[in-house]
Order: C-alpha cells, then sequence, then structure tokens
C-alpha cells in the first residue's frame, strides 16, 4: 500500500496516488491510440491498397488473434507467479515494429506473417498493463480498485476518440503509410513510458488461490459471452468500415465513425467512474448486449450513413457497459489472479478477433459485407443467453 495512505482512507484514495497507476494510465492511453490509429485501417490496408481477397483478409485478421492468445495466456500465468516486466517491454517493442512494418511492406504472404509475429506478441500489452494495475489498486482496497480500473477502460475508449480522427487527417493527407509509422511512434512513446518509469508488476502468494478447474469452469460462461461480444465489436467494425468506403460514404467517414463512438464511450464509462458501484452490477452487461445488438439491427432496418451515425449511440452505451463491468466480473470470478484475469479477458478480445478474422472473411465471401450486421447481432442474443443462464443457474443453487 502507497505508504502516503493511511489504511482507514485507503477505500477513497484517489487511483493516481497508487504506485505506478500514473505510468501505466499514459503508457495505456498511448498504447490504445496506436491500436485504435492503426486498427481502424488495417481492414482497408489488406482490402484497398494490397488487394487482399476475403479469404486473405481473414487470414490476416485471424493469424494474429491465435498467437496473441497462446502468448497472453503464457504472459499472465508468469505475472501472477514473478514480479516481473519483460513481457510488457517485449509485447510493446513488437507492437512498435509490427505497425512500422505495415507501413512498407506490399506482399501479402509478408503482412500475414508481420501480424503473425509481431502483432500476436503486441496483443499481451493490454491485459499486461491492466494486471500490473490491479495488482498495485488491491494494495489499496475498497473503491479505489472500481475507480482506477474504470479510469483505465476509459482512457482505452478516449483514445479510440482521437485515434481515428487523427488516423483520417493522416491518411487524407500522407495515405495509408503515415497512419501506421504514426501508431509505432506512439507505441514506442508507452515502451519508453514503461521502461524510464521502472514500472514494476506485483505478485501476492498469501492471497493468491489455487486455480483449480472448478474455477475456471466458473468463469467460462463470462468467458464465452464476452468472447461473443468482442466477435461481434470486431466484426462489426470491419463491416462498417469496409461498407461505408464502398457503398455509403469516404475514408474519412470512417476514421468520424470509430471517433464518434469512441467519444459516446467516454461519457457512458464516466459513470462508472463517477459511480465505482456501478461495476459490480452484474445485470448491467444484459442491458448491454441489448444496446449493442440494437446497433446492428438499425444498420439492416436503415442501410445509410445517417443510420450509422446515430447507431454509434446504442453501439457506445453498449461498449462502455460491457467493457467495465465485464473486466470487474472476470476479476471478481478470479480473486488474487490480476495476471490470469487480465489474461482471460485480454483473450476474450483475441478470440474475438480471431473469430471475427474468420468471419469478415469466409462470411461475406459467402454473403456479403452487410450481411455481417445480421450475424453480429445473433452474436449479441447468443452473449446475453448466455449470460442469463448462468444468472438463473446461480439463484437456482442459492434458493
Amino acid at each position: 500500500m502507497d505508504k502516503n495512505v493511511e489504511p482507514a482512507e485507503a477505500s477513497g484514495v484517489s487511483p493516481f496516488r497508487v504506485p505506478s497507476f500514473g505510468p501505466v494510465f499514459f503508457a495505456i492511453l498511448l498504447a490504445m491510440l496506436a491500436e485504435a490509429m492503426a486498427g481502424s485501417y488495417i481492414a482497408l490496408l489488406g482490402v484497398q491498397e494490397i488487394g487482399m481477397s476475403p479469404l486473405e483478409l481473414g487470414a490476416f485478421l485471424t493469424i494474429p488473434a491465435a498467437t496473441g492468445v497462446a502468448i497472453t495466456s503464457f504472459f499472465g500465468h508468469l505475472l501472477d507467479r514473478q514480479a516481473v516486466i519483460w513481457p510488457l517491454l517485449v509485447s510493446l517493442l513488437s507492437k512498435c515494429i509490427g505497425f512500422a512494418l505495415c507501413a512498407y511492406l506490399t506482399e501479402t504472404w509478408m503482412l500475414i506473417m508481420n501480424a503473425g509475429i509481431l502483432f500476436g506478441l503486441g496483443a499481451a500489452s493490454f491485459s499486461i498493463l491492466f494486471a500490473v494495475a490491479k495488482g498495485r489498486l488491491d494494495e489499496v482496497g475498497g473503491s479505489t480498485v472500481s475507480r482506477g480500473m474504470a479510469i483505465l477502460r476509459l482512457v482505452a475508449s478516449l483514445s479510440w476518440t482521437i485515434g481515428p480522427a487523427l488516423g483520417a487527417v493522416l491518411v487524407s493527407q500522407a495515405g495509408f503509410p503515415s497512419v501506421f509509422v504514426g501508431a509505432a511512434s506512439l507505441a514506442g512513446l508507452a515502451l519508453a513510458i514503461v521502461f524510464f518509469t521502472r514500472i514494476r508488476s506485483i505478485i501476492n502468494a498469501e492471497e493468491r488461490p489455487a486455480l483449480t478447474w472448478s474455477i475456471l469452469h466458473r468463469a467460462a460462461p463470462a468467458a464465452l459471452a464476452l468472447s461473443a461480444f468482442h466477435t461481434a465489436m470486431f466484426m462489426g467494425s470491419n463491416a462498417m468500415s469496409i461498407v461505408v468506403a464502398r457503398d455509403l460514404g469516404t475514408e474519412e467517414d470512417v476514421g468520424l465513425l470509430f471517433s464518434l463512438c469512441a467519444g459516446l464511450e467516454v461519457v457512458f464509462m464516466a459513470a462508472f467512474v463517477v459511480w465505482p458501484k456501478l461495476s459490480n452490477r452484474q445485470g448491467l452487461l444484459l442491458v448491454g448486449f441489448a444496446l449493442f445488438a440494437a446497433y446492428f439491427v438499425m444498420a439492416l432496418v436503415w442501410p445509410t450513413l445517417m443510420s450509422l451515425y446515430f447507431g454509434q449511440i446504442p453501439r457506445a452505451a453498449g461498449i462502455g457497459i460491457i467493457s467495465i463491468v465485464g473486466m470487474a466480473f472476470i476479476q471478481d470470478l478470479l480473486p488474487g489472479r490480476a495476471g490470469v484475469a487480465s489474461a482471460l479477458f485480454g483473450n476474450t478480445i483475441s478470440v474475438g478477433f480471431l473469430l471475427s478474422g474468420l468471419g469478415t472473411g469466409l462470411w461475406a465471401n459467402a454473403f456479403g459485407y452487410w450481411s455481417l450486421f445480421f450475424l453480429c447481432a445473433a452474436l449479441c442474443g447468443f452473449g446475453a443467453v448466455t449470460l442469463a443462464i448462468r444468472r438463473r443457474t446461480l439463484i437456482e443453487r442459492t434458493v
């Protein structure tokens, strides 16, 4: 615990007074800003600049997600056993180099290899940063934990507010390569913050319970539902960027839509910072899934650019609620295992990215890109039903 914080005051202490929280905050801001800039245009890079077929695009989006799951899981278990930070340095360095290479590689197979190796390693930085922060916040406890994690989720969304708009400016002024050079520079700054501020993870063996199959089984429904959510989120993003650029608007509209959604997410997430107890209300997850599904239904019923702009309201609300409450839910299911919990949540993101790559390629190849909105709505329904069944089962067991 911070020596400047009295135990009686711990539950109300500002997260920024917790050791390493400030550097983690800025590292997440820059790393996610890099992800937002590059991620908004990664599908368009493959389709419009390189000329990938839907199947090649699927491989480009899928392979790094698969390697990311394995790497993130390994690093998560490692962080719960050893107070090391080299995995974060390796991950951020890989992210930096991977984005830089996207600006210069022109062969499909080279881009796929770059994504599979360097993007896979880079994917772990998200969960490692959150695991480091969670471990530090747990030393203080109380509402500081919920507020601190909500702040970090909020700043990640803030990055998506700025990143796509900045990417849109770079694309219009200097073309696609400038977006990935900019993203690489931001990832490099995040790496510098971690290295020079000497961020360190912590472990507490006394508070770390054994990781049994029963505990993992208890977390499985939540992980399955969150994987469905992230699949819909990424697949819907790929579909939106392609249909807007090809059918409804311009490449600049793509960046503006992403930024609008992220800006609205910040507004919704701010409620969890002001009222941190909301993070523990698991019933809000069902509301989040319903709102997210409403966005996809709107796009199908009213397939216009204006519909997509208005649809960012329920989309942002759904993402904001599920991101914060979902992460808190996973962490509550795995107490004392910040590394594993963050890795599990991070892997639902990677699994979603992996399945979205398959869906974007195979499904769109068969039915077209617009049909992806229907598939995403169905995934939201699946996630909501999975959580509802789990809640009903728990209620029946307690009666």
